[in-house]
């Protein structure tokens, strides 16, 4: 009778067919609503820009340029993706010596390119002052660079280096994986200077004594200075030619290649080095000493070529086995007699060196070409140990570039052809550049903050829609600007520059670094517009959405042709006391002090006599009739917008300058640098011109800011937007105040419903502000720095979910390959080898992820040879769509934003089924209803995951909430495969082992047990469908969430340094 009882109890309960269609009718219908509302929705919108490619990449090249080294540095790149190399390159320069058009040339070469200003980097941190720096706009920025970089496994090239394979094969050499360098032999020259040159000393036995360079510098090392004891030489050194009188050069730094994670006091004792030791004594031409001596002082190990130095040049009418030529060398292994490379600036070079360091004449010559291909190296020096050399320089028979009695080898073919492509390449290149016009005319866009690089990016999208088709110059002042950030603005148009404002003025002694922070900030406009060499000049704010050409209207008005310029008004607050409008005391020019305006000061107290002017003279009629000259308005000038003729404002530019490098900090006359543009040009009395029209509002979140054009039957103008207070595209303005006279009521009660001062905004500019709207939402991220420790928490978080989830499958496939035939069949296993093989496969994917977490990072395209400039697109016709056919538009591009690649599309798609089987699963586990809590808390997840799921796919834009996005997104994945399962038989287990270990007698518990945990194994052919999508949903989830900690390194070291340069 108790065995009875005891089997009733263990009996299964009813399935609860009307709660399980509820649940899967829930679950669908949250999926299908939530999808709909989510994909049409706009989030906050954040603008973004596209993120680094090359962030992740820990090898690659370092090759330093300046602005006459760009043709042939271009070609060497594109020598580089011809071998089929993949790898980054990143193009050093010091203090800006590459202008915007180097940039711009170097970035639409590549895709893969970083270039960074390290004197810049270096003086900012306070590492060296600003004249130690200009030290280094010369050959010592290679090993500056070298210490700088954030590459690991690093190869130094020369821009003029002619490749003959893909030096990465260096990274595979023997002697590179012992010591972690390879450096290469210079040639034998015996003379007495540098390393040989002959000094005497008195030694502590009081004897007079001879001694060279090198081993004065080995004597007197201070060792003690790097934690190290003093040491005898190496064998290297005292087998050196140099130690032994016999030459004065050791190694030739055309090509270095380091392991930076190995010998870190070498990169200490290279710092001291070319930081100090170069100026107390002569040791090197140029920098190609300090690498291995850094080595050799810091007692670190280091390896140089088993070969000698070659030549690539003719051979001696006398002497038919001495060539002489460019430096070249061999592959660097015993073995290989192949020419890796020849560093012969003078074989392909455009332009003429005039001096010995970066002088070159620029003039181009395509003729030059024909001459450079006619006179090719037709020999190389033969292969040979390094040795010494019987010839004493100097010597007029045979000069230092001859390899004496070393042997021949002729130039192949291929080699020849290698050379001939090189040539063309880099004249395609300096034609590109000898073709560059200087630009006369153009809009200039400051950017403050990296938010403002992408709202740039946009604005520049939306001046090619409006039709203009000239320069756009896009200004910073942060110094090295993100090359990925710097590349999508030279790739989305060609008549683009990126310009930094600060660096001219730094070097020209008239800003210093500290004064930097002052301009990272609204005072960047008109720092930027001294700044420019353009004569016609139109200043757009970022954040302003121009609805026509802004040129087109500007300099084609009759207030442009009397003044040279267009000003436009503020709102004005005749209640407000600050600014222009904040009172203030003053000393006016009889010495009487005044009580008055802000405004009012710095009209009287200005250093008229500064600038031959008399002053202060007749105020102008422009300025007496403003209401913030008659105290009732803070402010003049809406600064979203003006033009300015430069070739007729040369006083008003140096008025300007001292307006925001002095007179600003001496009274608070502006709010942010709007005010100095007109002020500069009544100071300087020069004619000015506002329009007659005042500052209009269009409705929205909160009203903005609007403009109408100058003359009489102007259209709108520009917008003054705040995209990031939209929340939808309902909130988009819809209406505007009509045009208005300066002068007349200034407030948004035009916009009040009933008040017939408001307008409809007309289809296209509705338009234009929807386009502006979704072109910023779905730019690319730049993620925000992400704290070292909540990184280090996340990537813990990723590996902890891929373990867990890995042992779990492993122990299903242990049960199902090694359970007893009657066991399989009680579990009712659905073909237990075929599923054991699948979750193997996916138990390997997390292994995979874990050990080798960027095997899938994308690599580099082999990008096309160089592409001469092209004109910028035509200007899209905006045609007057219908209400309807505008929504179906912008909901056709919202609901695109998070689907911004082919992954995406998949991810949407099979995260729809996920969640379908996810239902299923639920269903499943109700049918039985061994645990009621076990199995609706299960249910209870599923249809919260339904409710979140969308929102977790298209909330992407910012990387703070893109990281709890995919946080919340893995979790709920792993708990509704893995995690709840493994969880509620964990409580069983505890319960049997901890509190009753009875239960295993209970045939009730055992039942139930048993039932719950079949319902996680695989029954049938449409439950091995949804398990296996389950647990593949874990897997991309978790990997979504690991790439969030990617995103956050590749753009740590940038960001942070944007953001700290930025702040106000």
């Amino acid at each position: 009778m108790g065995l009875e009882a005891g089997r009733r109890k263990a009996s299964v309960r009813r399935p609860l067919p009307l709660l399980q269609a509820i649940v899967f009718v829930l679950v669908i219908t949250c999926v299908v609503v939530n999808y709909a509302y989510f994909s049409t929705r706009v989030e906050p919108l954040g603008p973004r820009i596209a993120l680094s490619k090359t962030q992740h990449a820990m090898r690659g090249f370092v090759v330093p340029m300046f602005d006459a080294m760009i043709p042939i540095g271009v070609s060497l790149i594109q020598e580089l993706r011809r071998y089929g190399n993949n790898d980054v390159i990143q193009v050093y320069h010091c203090l800006g010596e590459l202008s915007p058009l180097s940039m711009q040339l170097l970035h639409r070469a590549d895709d893969f390119i970083e270039v960074i200003d390290v004197c810049h980097e270096y003086v900012t941190q306070g590492n060296l002052t600003l004249e130690q720096a200009k030290d280094f706009r010369n050959f010592y920025i290679k090993p500056l660079a070298l210490i700088h970089t954030r590459l690991e496994d690093v190869i130094l090239l020369d821009a003029d280096d002619i490749l003959f394979s893909d030096p990465a094969a260096l990274w595979d050499v023997p002697a590179y994986k012992a010591t972690g360098t390879i450096f290469f032999y210079d040639r034998e020259i015996n003379e007495n200077s540098y390393l040989n040159g002959k000094h005497r000393w008195t030694n502590d036995a009081g004897v007079d004594v001879e001694e060279n360079t090198l081993q004065e510098m080995v004597r007197m090392f201070e060792s003690e200075r790097f934690g190290l004891r003093r040491n005898q030489p190496s064998d290297h050194v005292r087998n050196s030619l140099p130690f032994n009188s016999q030459g004065a050069h050791e190694q030739d730094s055309s090509v270095v290649v380091v392991d930076k994670r190995r010998h870190h006091i070498a990169m200490d004792v290279l710092w001291f080095l070319i930081t100090a030791w170069r100026y107390r004594f002569t040791y090197s031409w140029g920098d190609k000493e300090n690498f291995w001596l850094a080595y050799e002082l810091s007692q670190s190990p280091y390896s140089f070529s088993p070969h000698g130095t070659s030549a690539a040049g003719g051979r001696q009418g006398h002497d038919v086995q001495t060539v002489c030529g460019d430096i070249a060398h061999f592959f660097p292994l015993d073995g290989r007699d192949d020419i890796l490379h020849i560093n012969g600036n003078k074989l392909i070079n455009p332009y003429t060196k005039i001096d010995a360091v970066n002088g070159y004449d620029h003039s181009f010559q395509a003729s030059k070409l024909t001459d450079l291909v006619a006179n090719l190296p037709g020999y190389f020096a033969g292969l040979r140990r390094r040795g010494p050399t019987p010839i004493m320089q100097p010597n007029s028979s045979c000069p230092q570039e001859c390899m004496y009695q070393r042997g021949a080898i002729a130039v192949t073919n291929a080699q020849r052809q290698s050379m001939v492509q090189r040539i063309s390449d880099t004249f395609e290149v300096a034609a590109a550049v000898d073709r560059h016009v200087v630009v006369q005319q153009g809009v200039v866009l400051p950017i403050v903050t990296d938010a403002d690089a992408a709202r740039a990016v946009s604005s520049i999208n939306q001046l090619r829609r409006v039709g203009y088709q000239g320069w756009v110059q896009v200004y910073h002042c942060a110094g090295n600007f993100p090359s990925h950030v710097l590349q999508t603005f030279v790739r989305i148009d060609a008549y683009v520059q990126v310009v930094d404002a600060c660096q001219g003025f730094i070097l020209n002694g008239n800003l210093t670094m500290d004064q930097i922070p002052d301009f990272q900030n609204s005072y960047l406009a008109p720092l930027a517009l001294i700044h420019t060499s353009m004569s016609h000049v139109v200043v757009l704010n970022v954040h302003a959405v121009v609805l026509q050409d802004p040129t087109a209207v500007l300099w084609s008005d009759v207030l442009y042709s009397e003044t040279g310029t267009v000003f436009f008004h503020d709102h004005h607050d005749a209640t407000s006391k600050s600014f222009l409008n904040h009172p203030a005391t003053y000393i006016d020019e009889r010495g009487r002090s005044v009580a008055g305006t802000a405004l009012e000061a710095v009209v009287h107290t200005f250093n008229y006599s500064k600038f031959n002017l008399d002053g202060p003279r007749t105020l102008s009629p422009s300025l007496k009739a403003s209401r913030a000259w008659n105290h009732q308005s803070a402010s003049r000038q809406d600064g979203s917008l003006f033009a300015v003729d430069k070739s007729r404002a040369d006083k008003a530019m140096q008025v300007l300058w001292e307006l925001i490098t002095t007179t600003r900090f001496q009274h608070g006359y502006s709010k942010g640098a709007k005010e100095n543009v007109w002020l500069a040009y009544e100071l300087s009395q020069l004619p000015y011109a506002f329009s007659k029209f005042g500052a209009s509002y269009v409705d929205g979140a909160s009203p903005w800011t609007a403009q109408y054009g100058p003359a009489k039957d102007d259209e709108l103008l520009v917008v003054m937007t705040a995209l990031s207070d939209v929340a939808s595209i309902d909130d988009l303005p819809a209406n505007v105040c009509r045009r208005r006279l300066e002068g007349t009521t200034d407030d948004a009660t035009c916009l009040d419903q009933h008040n017939e001062g408001a307008q409809r905004l007309t289809s296209s500019q509705v338009q234009a502000l929807q386009v502006r709207a979704v072109s910023e939402a779905v730019a690319a991220v730049v993620p925000k720095v992400t704290h070292d420790k909540r990184n280090l928490a996340l990537r813990v978080v990723v590996g902890t979910l891929h373990v867990a989830t890995t042992v779990y499958l492993v122990v299903w496939v242990l049960i199902m390959l090694f359970s007893s035939g009657p066991n399989v069949v009680t579990a009712k296993f659905y073909q237990p080898k075929v599923t054991a093989a699948g979750y193997t496969m996916i138990s390997l994917m997390h292994v995979g992820a874990l050990v080798v977490p960027n095997l899938c990072h994308r690599k580099p395209a082999v990008t096309s040879l160089w592409k001469p400039l092209q004109p910028p697109p035509p200007p899209v016709t905006v045609r007057r769509l219908s209400s309807k056919t505008q929504s179906r538009i912008i909901v056709r591009q919202l609901s695109k934003r998070a689907a911004t690649d082919w992954f995406d599309h998949v991810f949407i798609v099979f995260n729809f089924i996920v969640i379908l089987c996810q239902g299923r699963q639920a269903y499943e586990m109700l049918s039985t209803m061994v645990d009621p809590t076990k199995v609706v808390s299960y249910a209870a997840i599923v249809l919260l995951y339904s409710v979140l799921s969308p929102c977790l796919v298209f909330i992407n834009n910012i990387q703070t909430k893109y990281t709890l996005v995919c946080y919340a997104d893995a979790l709920f994945s792993f708990t509704l495969s893995c995690g709840h399962p493994m969880f509620s038989v964990a409580i069983q287990a505890l319960e049997l082992i901890v509190v009753n270990p009875n239960l295993v007698r209970n045939n009730r518990w055992s039942a139930e047990t048993l039932l719950f945990a079949r319902l996680f194994g695989v029954t049938g052919p449409v439950d091995f469908f949804v398990k296996h999508v389950m647990h593949l949903s874990t897997y991309f989830t978790i990997c979504r969430l690991a790439n969030t900690a990617h995103l956050a390194d590749s753009n740590k070291d940038q960001s942070s340094d944007l953001q700290r340069n930025h702040q106000n």
